[in-house]
């Protein structure tokens, strides 16, 4: 386990997560705002390839990558979160929640985690977030972790909006 919190464990993706990563890797509405908007997985095959690449991530850069989100209560997994480089001097958060998860403060409470864990564990000085402008979702949730705007900025072929926060604000 990378990190645990009240309510969720925080570990790496297992190859056993394969069906489980299909209702929001592979929910076209879900991923609307990630990348060009494509599912990740469409079928279990492709969900384990996609756990086979996120786990050779974890060997290439220990510490970082896509984590799931697991529910303690029932072992359900709620989505993933991330945090890994974005370009050469930044470090990004990112998080993803199957639809029947959203709106239960499940996001603040694994973004709070991985934030912590950056910083205290990584020893990052600040951490960055970019999302799709409207993604009024995740944006509330960066406002709400304390993450300040800064604009909007190309990224990976789009433009996204901005947000950081640094080690002394955070803690």
């Amino acid at each position: 386990m990378l990190f645990d919190t009240p309510r969720l464990a925080v570990r790496p993706f297992e190859r056993a997560d394969a069906s489980a990563v299909l209702p929001f890797w592979g929910d076209a509405d879900t991923v609307r705002f990630l990348g060009d908007g494509t599912p990740w997985a469409v079928d279990e095959p492709s969900a384990a390839e996609c756990i086979t690449r996120t786990t050779a991530y974890y060997e290439a850069h220990p510490g970082y990558g896509f984590f799931a989100v697991e529910l303690k209560a029932d072992t359900s997994l709620a989505g993933h979160i991330a945090l890994k480089p974005l370009g050469d001097d930044e470090i990004e958060i990112g998080w993803l929640l199957d639809r029947h998860y959203r709106g239960r403060g499940i996001a603040f409470e694994a973004a709070t985690g991985m934030l912590n864990y950056g910083f205290d564990t990584q020893g990052l000085d600040q951490i960055v977030a970019v999302m799709h402008p409207e993604n009024t979702a995740s944006r509330r949730v960066a406002e709400r972790l304390g993450m300040a705007y800064q604009g909007t900025r190309p990224e990976q072929g789009s433009t996204v909006a901005w947000y950081r926060l640094t080690r002394d604000t955070f803690l």
